[in-house]
């Protein structure tokens, strides 16, 4: 897959940076260059604007000075805002990103449902592929796994399907990876088509997993039985009910697998 620019989001308040490995670790396989962005603001405890852009500064001159001895271009910046989801997006805009990475922090049931996270915000509103990095380790397995839709006859999730399998493809095919398709459904009169679905995504059919039960279930389930290291979703862009479903959707995945995540809109 032809990735020209990853954006890395690095967390001012950690030590860790798993978004920023991953970002590295893909720039060596694909020749990707790197933008760093890192925001703080008033509750990331780096003191007022000043101090925080200087502590910034040195975070971000030894990350990079990382990329350069590896041979990878790079550049970063640094702002104080207190959206900083906002700003990673204007970011992401601005230097013409392929993708972006940030950390993926776990939220308890409680914490989603009484305010709406900045990873969901991030993940609705970014001009690009947003990858969700857990605690930084190989893709051993080199194997991917996509959730689609293919019972949805709404265009917007059929254009979704097609976007989700044509980047599986690609991507697996950059990575040297394993690409698996998941897909739940309810009634059991009318299960999915697993040939067809299997020569749409161009996959043998023993790659295609349809289950029935809750999407979230069903994607961790199957995901944990193959041990995937990456799983891709979709969002369809939905404000009131039908967008707070399918953000649940994304948010129970990221607070309850250990492979990364992938999100396109």
């Amino acid at each position: 897959m032809a990735l020209r620019k990853i954006l890395a989001l690095i967390d001012p308040t950690s030590d860790i940076q798993p978004a920023f490995e991953r970002a590295l670790d893909s720039a060596l396989d694909t020749g990707a260059a790197l933008h760093l962005f890192a925001c703080a603001n008033s509750e990331t405890g780096l003191g007022n604007k000043d101090e925080a852009a200087a502590a910034l500064e040195a975070m971000l001159q030894s990350l990079a000075a990382r990329a350069v001895d590896a041979g990878i271009q790079v550049e970063y910046e640094h702002e104080w805002e207190e959206d900083w989801g906002a700003r990673a997006v204007s970011a992401a805009a601005r230097c013409g990103a392929s993708m972006l990475f940030k950390n993926s922090v776990d939220h308890s049931p409680v914490q989603r449902e009484l305010h709406s996270t900045s990873d969901w915000t991030l993940l609705r509103t970014s001009p690009c592929p947003v990858l969700m990095v857990k605690n930084f380790h190989d893709w051993g397995k080199r194997r991917v796994l996509a959730a689609i839709n293919p019972l949805s006859t709404e265009i917007a999730h059929v254009r979704l399907d097609n976007q989700i399998i044509s980047f599986t493809r690609r991507l697996a095919a950059g990575y040297g990876s394993e690409a698996n398709f998941v897909t739940a459904y309810q009634d059991l009169n009318y299960p999915p088509d697993t040939e067809r679905i299997a020569a749409d995504c161009g996959v043998p059919p023993e790659r295609v997993h349809a289950r029935q039960g809750k999407a979230a279930d069903t994607i961790r389930s199957v995901a944990a039985e193959l041990e995937v290291d990456l799983i891709i979703l979709g969002t369809v862009a939905r404000d009131g009910i039908k967008g707070r479903v399918i953000g649940n959707t994304c948010e129970r995945l990221l607070d309850q697998t250990h492979a990364d995540v992938l999100v396109l809109n």
